[in-house]
């Protein structure tokens, strides 16, 4: 049972943005009652508050070894009808995608490309949102594993710290 909780809550997450009323009021009942079957108290007080985002967040830190299976889910919701729901499925790709190991290129490139497809879109807000998600995707690509970045800032530290170094020679008080 725990597991089909745990399946609807990318699903309840994104429709709460539903322009319909009535939609979006029994997504946030229905989250309320799996946050207590799940006895998940920090995420109770979140859907008090509806603090949407801040759910997302703490739903991908709780379980980021679930992050292709919400990435999946997200999917479907970019070609939801309703621009929030959209707008609401691009913000959760890009939480969710940075959550991914430095090994999974393939899936931030079937991420990008799929949000390259709403760059598109007849809203300006859709079109702007997956363009900045891109941009931000594509940063995280592109950086160095971290070991490779600590070694590089040490190596840089160590090079700029000689005594020929003009930043030293800068940094020299009178």
């Amino acid at each position: 049972m725990k597991e089909y909780v745990l399946q609807s809550l990318v699903p309840l997450l994104l429709l709460v943005h539903d322009e319909r009323p009535n939609v979006s009021q029994v997504c946030w009942d229905t989250l309320s009652s799996a946050a207590q079957f799940l006895r998940w108290h920090q995420l109770s007080g979140l859907i008090q508050h509806k603090e949407t985002w801040r759910i997302c967040d703490c739903l991908v830190r709780r379980y980021n070894g679930r992050a292709d299976d919400f990435l999946c889910q997200t999917m479907a919701f970019l070609q939801n009808p309703q621009t929030p729901v959209r707008e609401a499925a691009i913000r959760f790709l890009g939480l969710t995608a940075r959550q991914l190991d430095q090994g999974s290129q393939n899936k931030l490139n079937a991420i990008c490309k799929n949000l390259k497809g709403l760059q598109q879109d007849s809203k300006s807000s859709v079109r702007c949102l997956a363009s900045q998600t891109i941009f931000i995707l594509e940063a995280f690509k592109n950086q160095p594993p971290a070991c490779c970045s600590l070694w590089t800032l040490v190596h840089r530290i160590t090079t700029m710290c000689t005594e020929d170094s003009p930043l030293i020679e800068a940094a020299q008080l009178p």
